[in-house]
């Protein structure tokens, strides 16, 4: 996060006071986004933080609250298994791809995706164990 703050800010600071745009700073702002992203996602499942609907879940019987506590949480892991499957196709194309300005392999902004998925199913699983 401080990354992209101090990059956005060195783009509007060329593009404002300098008035001559730097030619690097969108696509590293674009970078660190994508990362933030997917990180921030994770942290939002280990913080149990994403949108659910308590207010239809707490209305069933407590054996049906368990299973669709458990549900979600594979539902969760399940997704974050996606992430990883067409995440790693991604990474692969991402090494014949390349920054127009910088040059980076795209494989460096595609890679947040297997890794957002990675650790979203490693924080899913501890949710797992205890509703089961």
């Amino acid at each position: 996060m401080i990354v992209l703050c101090v990059d956005v800010f060195l783009g509007v600071f060329s593009r404002y006071v300098l008035v001559q745009t730097f030619t690097w700073y969108d696509e590293i702002a674009r970078l660190c986004f994508v990362w933030m992203i997917f990180l921030g996602a994770a942290v939002g499942v280990r913080r149990g933080a994403h949108f659910r609907l308590h207010l239809v879940v707490d209305r069933f019987p407590p054996a049906l609250i368990r299973a669709t506590q458990i549900l979600s949480v594979l539902v969760i892991a399940g997704f974050g298994g996606v992430l990883i499957y067409y995440g790693l196709r991604l990474v692969e194309l991402g090494q014949f791809q390349q920054t127009p300005v910088m040059g980076l392999s795209k494989m460096y902004v595609y890679g947040s995706m297997p890794v957002g998925g990675a650790l979203i199913i490693v924080y899913a699983l501890p949710g797992l164990w205890r509703r089961a």
